[in-house]
């Protein structure tokens, strides 16, 4: 049976075994004592953080929001307890990149690549949506997190094959995946490799999405950030850099709640394709 991922509000800091015994209306349990390895599973870093539970311990799990740079609240009323969610629902309060879940919204559910995936949240929100995931990342402390969140959060979908690899060597994606793979949907966020972009289209099945969104120079002159130029989008570049016989179906420049990003879904053509 596929587990639906659905967005809770409160973070209920409470050992696990309480937690389970007791669970608490929208909330997903995150036990104060594995807060700091398990971060990527809180909400983005511009929300504010809701918890729930025992007073003392809501406000220190508090304080410890903010000395990590996040911002907590204690419950104003507590949630009601003893309340079992739904058989086949796990609570998140960690998002997938907004860009993605509009786009997956209107997609049927195939083979997916996502590159630069991290703590994989993009990756294992796809995989819980019946999509075959690939995630590839450079680091594997990163690719650890995201087989925990996986594990957490998507125990009943198909295992994401998690691939280590420097999607920056001389090889790019020839040194990840084998000649003969194609993907329904190659996702990219929050990273940029021109020349990778320029080749992703030639690992697209025919009417396969590409979905791209990363940083301007526009967000770099507010923030200093990314510092190098290979890592930022000049205005209107992006569409630019697409691989043969990729179809725009969106594309925008805007900041988005902090940042200023690109953002772009293309789509191979049907016609005329081959291998």
């Amino acid at each position: 049976m596929r587990l639906r991922l659905v967005r809770r509000r409160i973070l209920d800091p409470r050992d696990a075994d309480t937690a389970r015994r007791r669970p608490l209306a929208d909330a997903v349990n995150i036990p104060r004592a594995e807060l700091p390895d398990r971060t990527h599973e809180l909400p983005p870093r511009e929300q504010v953080v809701t918890v729930a539970g025992p007073l003392e311990l809501a406000r220190d799990t508090v304080r410890w929001l903010e000395s990590v740079r996040r911002r907590g609240e204690v419950a104003v009323t507590s949630p009601s307890a003893g309340v079992s969610p739904g058989g086949d629902e796990v609570g998140r309060l960690w998002e997938p990149a907004a860009f993605l879940e509009n786009v997956a919204a209107g997609l049927a559910p195939g083979r997916a690549l996502d590159l630069a995936c991290g703590t994989g949240r993009d990756a294992v929100f796809l995989a819980a949506a019946g999509w075959r995931v690939v995630g590839v990342d450079v680091l594997p402390d990163a690719l650890a997190r995201a087989g925990d969140l996986q594990r957490r959060y998507a125990p009943a979908a198909p295992p994401i094959d998690w691939r280590c690899a420097d999607l920056e060597s001389s090889r790019g994606l020839g040194g990840v995946l084998r000649p003969d793979e194609r993907f329904d949907l190659i996702t990219v966020f929050r990273f940029l490799d021109r020349s990778l972009l320029r080749s992703a289209s030639g690992y697209l099945n025919p009417g396969g999405s590409l979905v791209v969104e990363t940083f301007t120079t526009v967000h770099r002159a507010r923030h200093g950030r990314p510092s190098r130029d290979d890592h930022v989008l000049q205005p209107g570049e992006l569409p630019a850099l697409l691989g043969p016989r990729m179809e725009i179906r969106h594309y925008s420049e805007a900041w988005r709640a902090g940042p200023h990003t690109a953002r772009l879904h293309a789509v191979r053509a049907v016609s005329g394709y081959s291998r």
